[in-house]
Order: structure tokens, then C-alpha cells, then sequence
């Protein structure tokens, strides 16, 4: 099968953009795959200016989105964790235009509520922490699980390696389990589980799944 999938990003580190797409296509084995590739940096910009994203970043990201439904996408990746709120405000309208709009990180809260109760979050942009933090408590709404949520963050370490991950990960000791709020933070994994002795999850792995799923439904 051939399918066409929109990914949606704020800024685009390569790391970041090397993960989504190597996770997809082996997700994808034996179909072919063409990528959208969207990005607007400015959106990440004002959320992190602002706290969250302006009514007119969100105007653009929406943009992007509707973009990708014209562009012929088979399904939509939302990567950024900082505009999830919009993203998920959005997927019922497109769902109606028969287009799944997935948020790399929403598959990933339904699996760490699937199997914990306390949940550590670590973020390295603030803009980032408390949209996840929603998610989860809103998996976990939906699934009836009663959970705990704590919180580190590795302030000034967007796009660093593992070690301010792993010095946060040492405030999180009554949690179960480690969420990695960005998809940057992907390659960053086996180390923090490692350091931490805690099961680690990454939203590029568990992305790539929610659009596999949602496109093979």
C-alpha cells in the first residue's frame, strides 16, 4: 500500500525529524511511504514566549493542518507536545474530513496510564510540561485509572543530550514510571530507563503506532 503522511512540526531539530521518520517506516514495513514535511518555528517561538500559543500561532498551526488535508494526507502527525491542546481540539473536525490527526504523544499517555499510577514527567521547555501533563490526566479519565503525576524540569536543555535528563529524572523517585515530554528527547531513552531504573517512554515510537493504527483501521 502507498500512503501519504502529514508531519507536522514547530521547529524541526534533525534528530527529531531523523526519529519520526525512521519510526514510521519501520512501523510501515513493506508499504511506501511519502512524507509532508510542514514547519513553522515561529509557533514554538511564541509558545515558549508566551507560556502557550497565541491565537495567532495557533492560526498558523491550523493552517499547516488544513494544508495537509489538501496536500492529499492520509493521516496527520501533530509532533509538537507544546500545541497539543490544539491538536486535539482539532482531530474531531478532521476525522469528520476522513483525515486522522494523531498527536505523536497521545498513545504513549494511554500506555504509561495503561500500566502505571505514578507517572514522572520531565520537559526541557516549560510550554511542554503542563500540555502533557492534561493529556495524561485526560487518558486517564477515560480509561478510569486514578493516577499520580509528578513533574521535572530540565530547564535550558532543549535539543541537549541525556545527562539534564537524567539529573531530572533524580527528582522523580515516588514515580512508577518516566514520560519524556518532547519527541526530541527521543534518543535520550535507553539512558534516562537506564539511569533511573523507571520504564521510559517516548512519544517518536509511540507516535508512529497511533498513525499506523489509525490508518490501517
Amino acid at each position: 500500500m502507498e500512503y501519504k503522511i502529514a508531519l507536522v512540526y514547530t521547529g524541526m531539530p534533525v534528530k527529531l525529524v531523523k526519529m519520526v521518520e525512521e519510526e514510521l517506516t519501520a512501523r510501515f514495513e513493506g508499504d511506501k511511504l511519502t512524507f509532508i514535511t510542514l514547519s513553522d518555528p515561529s509557533i514554538i517561538a511564541d509558545a515558549v514566549k508566551n507560556g502557550s500559543p497565541s491565537k495567532e500561532a495557533a492560526g498558523r498551526l491550523l493552517g499547516m493542518y488544513a494544508q495537509a488535508l489538501t496536500s492529499g494526507a492520509d493521516a496527520i502527525l501533530n509532533i509538537c507536545s507544546s500545541v497539543g491542546d490544539i491538536a486535539g481540539a482539532a482531530q474531531d473536525a478532521f476525522a469528520l474530513a476522513g483525515v486522522p490527526l494523531v498527536r505523536i504523544d497521545e498513545k504513549m499517555a494511554q500506555e504509561a496510564v495503561r500500566k502505571f499510577s505514578r507517572i514522572g514527567v520531565i520537559a526541557t521547555l516549560s510550554s511542554t510540561l503542563e500540555p502533557t501533563k492534561r493529556l495524561i490526566r485526560a487518558c486517564a479519565e477515560k480509561a478510569g485509572r486514578q493516577i499520580e503525576l509528578f513533574d521535572a524540569l530540565a530547564d535550558n536543555a532543549f535539543g541537549g543530550g541525556a545527562e539534564p535528563l537524567i539529573e531530572a529524572a533524580k527528582k522523580l523517585q515516588k514515580a512508577e514510571c518516566i514520560v519524556l515530554a518532547q519527541g526530541s528527547m527521543g534518543d535520550s531513552r535507553e539512558a534516562v530507563e537506564k539511569a533511573s531504573g523507571k520504564p521510559t517512554f517516548a512519544s517518536p515510537f509511540w507516535g508512529a503506532l497511533g498513525v499506523y493504527e489509525a490508518v490501517k483501521a
